[in-house]
């Protein structure tokens, strides 16, 4: 999200007639899913794991705007404007439009990341219907409310019940699980949707690579985030997908999936809890 504010605060500045450019200053990837310890488990990793510098610099080029790293700043002599998910300031609906249209249609993710995704997404194809839903079941839940009272277990089989339930599609013969867990909880969670839907296959980006092992190494090669990545890209080209509102990496994928024309029916976001997502990336 904070990237995307990037790119839409430059383009306007811009399109003001001022001389812009935008700092890639930090990435970040989590070391493991099961712990939330940012000192332990976030570690810095290079500026093109998400995205490809080349295209983005040429393509921003074309607006005026230059595409800049750290060390190549000399941050006190900028007037510099700090973008994070939040609005830095009040956004017109057609610039909202412009943006998410833009972002969706152009925005130049990382090639080796993109060569898996679309391996995946081709794969997927062979059967006739199929559906991505995006489950946030990992293990770091538990971390983030360590000292409270919510029931985990309950929360991650209410939501597998609430996915069983969005999968109304008609003709559906197969669902691609996006969650970032580990492949004895995988299995747990494909049994449960099997015994739900036993004509229907349940796979992950695993079970889909298996039979291309020089594919599913460069996967297991990448960091978390660029794994979640591939996910992501799933979920944004899958005929249906489904995901919690509550997420961003649902949510997201919800925004992406309507620039690019997607028919509203084919994305379904549940419940509708976070009305900050709509206001600081509203899908017009």
């Amino acid at each position: 999200m904070a990237f995307f504010r990037v790119i839409g605060e430059s383009l306007y500045f811009s399109k003001q007639g001022n001389k812009v450019g935008i700092i890639i200053n930090d990435f970040q990837t989590r070391n493991s899913s099961d712990i939330v310890d940012f000192d332990i488990n976030f570690s810095k990793i290079s500026f093109d794991a998400f995205v490809d510098l080349k295209e983005l610099t040429q393509l921003l080029s074309k607006k005026n705007i230059l595409v800049n790293l750290p060390e190549n700043i000399d941050s006190t002599k900028q007037d510099i404007v700090f973008c994070s998910r939040f609005l830095n300031r009040i956004i017109t609906t057609e610039e909202n439009k412009e943006n998410g249209a833009f972002i969706a249609n152009h925005f130049p993710f990382a090639k080796k990341v993109l060569t898996i995704s679309n391996t995946i997404i081709d794969s997927m194809s062979s059967y006739s219907n199929w559906k991505a839903i995006h489950l946030r079941i990992e293990d770091e839940l538990v971390n983030f409310h360590s000292d409270s009272t919510t029931d985990f277990d309950g929360y991650i089989e209410n939501q597998l019940l609430q996915a069983i339930d969005m999968i109304n599609t008609p003709d559906l013969s197969a669902v691609y699980i996006a969650a970032g867990i580990k492949k004895e909880k995988f299995n747990k969670i494909a049994q449960i949707f099997s015994h739900k839907l036993p004509n229907l296959f349940i796979l992950n980006k695993l079970d889909v690579l298996k039979s291309q092992p020089d594919l599913l190494k460069q996967l297991n090669d990448l960091s978390l985030e660029e794994q979640a990545l591939v996910d992501w890209l799933v979920c944004i080209s899958a005929p249906h997908f489904s995901g919690l509102h509550a997420s961003s990496f649902a949510y997201l994928a919800g925004y992406i999936r309507h620039y690019r024309g997607f028919d509203k029916v084919t994305t379904q976001l549940w419940p509708t809890y976070q009305p900050l997502w709509e206001l600081w990336f509203p899908r017009i």
